[in-house]
């Protein structure tokens, strides 16, 4: 009786209707045309095929190449009933899915590919994509947060106190990978005046003052974010400041102002403080990577008497300790002169 009694609660279990399931599921579903350009191998075709269910593919249907084809996908349905239906062309050895090419083998990328049409779906896989692998819009979103202007003085506070009290002003997630968890966390106080700047630009020398870089993302069904991490050759991070688009002079002219000068035996930092106060333009200074390069500040320099420019003092004077000067800009359009190695 116990047996029949289970058997009965079993059968039962197996033969609900399947809306649990896609309650549970939550993701939709999607298929592939596999549209075969020439004459195929049909064992590779099999093996294609075999991949690129074990990717996510629930159904992939191989066929011969019709003139219209072209990659794309069409999506019907919405919510937990959505069904992506996906053209594919399939020529050589790789598959030419939108924005995306799939090399034979490489599951790995098969498998990035539906994770990112289920997690943001068609539109945002096939949108044009610009700087850091965003949409236009996803670009001025973070443009417009990185934009905000630093309100608080900065000057010997404890670096992680700056870049906590500038992320605080943006409403975009700030992440932070791993392996920059241990310098993010400095007490170190930060030497510079970030007050009056945007906060991108601002940001950006903080964190590169102990050794760290931001850039935005677009995380696999999530919102842009701001990452911070270590310094990464392949990444494309946020800049300290970006390249002056108009004439220099024209720009801070302030700094091409005529003066007699004489400087012997000098710091460049109290070169550059006795210059700052003359000055509209602001002066910001790399002072981590002009540290880490084993240069300094307190290099002392000779210009000898005459009559000069501003800007041609401070770069003779930095060329003495192997630095150099550029004009910049912040997200607002805030023109200032950064020392760099």
């Amino acid at each position: 009786m116990k047996t029949s009694l289970l058997l009965t609660l079993l059968f039962s279990i197996l033969s609900l209707p399947n809306s649990l399931a896609t309650k549970v599921q939550a993701t939709p579903v999607v298929d592939l045309e596999l549209a075969m350009d020439g004459v195929p191998d049909f064992a590779i075709v099999r093996k294609w095929v075999e991949m690129l269910q074990t990717a996510g593919f629930k159904n992939v249907r191989a066929r011969s190449i019709k003139e219209t084809d072209k990659p794309e996908v069409k999506t019907i349905g919405k919510g937990d009933n959505q069904l992506h239906i996906v053209t594919g062309v399939l020529a050589g050895t790789k598959i030419y899915l939108p924005n995306t090419t799939i090399k034979y083998g490489d599951l790995d990328a098969a498998k990035a590919w539906i994770a990112k049409l289920k997690g943001d779906g068609a539109a945002n896989l096939t949108a044009e994509k610009g700087a850091y692998g965003l949409t236009k819009e996803q670009i001025v979103k973070v443009y417009d947060e990185l934009s905000k202007q630093v309100t608080l003085s900065t000057k010997d506070r404890p670096t992680k106190d700056v870049i906590r009290s500038i992320s605080q002003v943006w409403k975009v997630r700030v992440g932070v990978e791993s392996n920059a968890r241990k310098y993010l966390f400095s007490d170190k106080p930060f030497p510079g005046e970030l007050k009056g700047l945007t906060s991108g630009s601002a940001m950006a020398m903080a964190l590169k003052s102990v050794g760290l870089v931001m850039y935005p993302e677009k995380p696999v069904g999530s919102e842009v974010q701001v990452m911070i991490s270590q310094h990464q050759k392949e990444k494309e991070f946020w800049p300290t400041g970006w390249d002056l688009e108009t004439n220099a002079g024209k720009a801070a002219p302030d700094l091409f102002n005529e003066l007699d000068v004489e400087i012997k035996a000098t710091e460049i930092s109290k070169t550059l403080d006795a210059i700052a106060p003359r000055l509209k333009t602001p002066i910001m200074i790399d002072y981590g990577e002009i540290e880490r390069r084993g240069l300094s500040l307190e290099k002392r320099v000779n210009i000898p008497a005459g009559k000069t420019f501003y800007k041609i003092i401070i770069d003779r004077a930095l060329s003495q300790g192997g630095l150099r000067s550029e004009l910049r800009t912040d997200e607002a359009g805030k023109v200032f002169l950064w020392i760099t190695y």
